[in-house]
């Protein structure tokens, strides 16, 4: 064997070499994609949890549940409230926005968010924060919003409490049933 030969083995052997690093590599980067999205969707959950809760506290709670139940005589503090618990929802979706317009967010954990803002559109007291305080947002997501509205027509207020009472009836009647 000569020199030669020896050499073109060699040149073989670093060729494989080669594309074996590509390929670990290729794995590598998209492991740390699919990190990087769960990552993503953990921060969108974190984040609509923390609003969700503040949204529950008692005194924020009240003027929201007056706010979506039409109640147009608010005080200043309350819509000021209201409109600032509101902007907090509307900066979480817009995040679900651009994040799903920058291919970081799956169209699964974006449908949530949309769904919840569609259901948002029908109340009355959400469209009149979405026309008070539209002009913060992003461009795109202002025309996203504003298509919405214009889709989702307003709606008279859920009466949760007797939604509960319904439901809460035909489960509780649904114990006593066998299977």
């Amino acid at each position: 064997m000569t020199l030669s030969d020896l050499a073109s083995i060699g040149g073989f052997i670093s060729g494989i070499a080669v594309v074996v690093t590509l390929i670990f590599l290729l794995i590598q980067m998209r492991q740390a994609n699919v990190n990087q999205r769960a990552l993503m969707q953990q921060m969108r959950s974190a984040r609509s949890i923390d609003t969700i809760l503040r949204h529950a506290e008692p005194g924020l709670n009240e003027t929201i549940s007056l706010a979506m139940q039409g109640e147009a005589a608010l005080n200043d503090p309350q819509i000021r409230s209201f409109l600032a618990a509101i902007a907090a929802t509307q900066v979480n979706w817009e995040d679900s926005f651009l994040q799903r317009q920058a291919g970081t967010l799956d169209a699964a954990g974006f449908e949530a968010d949309e769904n919840s803002l569609r259901d948002y559109a029908a109340v009355p007291a959400f469209r009149v924060a979405w026309r008070m305080s539209r002009k913060y947002f992003c461009s795109g997501y202002r025309e996203f919003g504003d298509a919405i509205m214009r889709e989702i027509k307003a709606a008279p207020p859920q009466d949760l409490k007797s939604t509960w009472t319904a439901m809460m009836a035909e489960e509780t009647a649904a114990i006593g049933k066998p299977g």
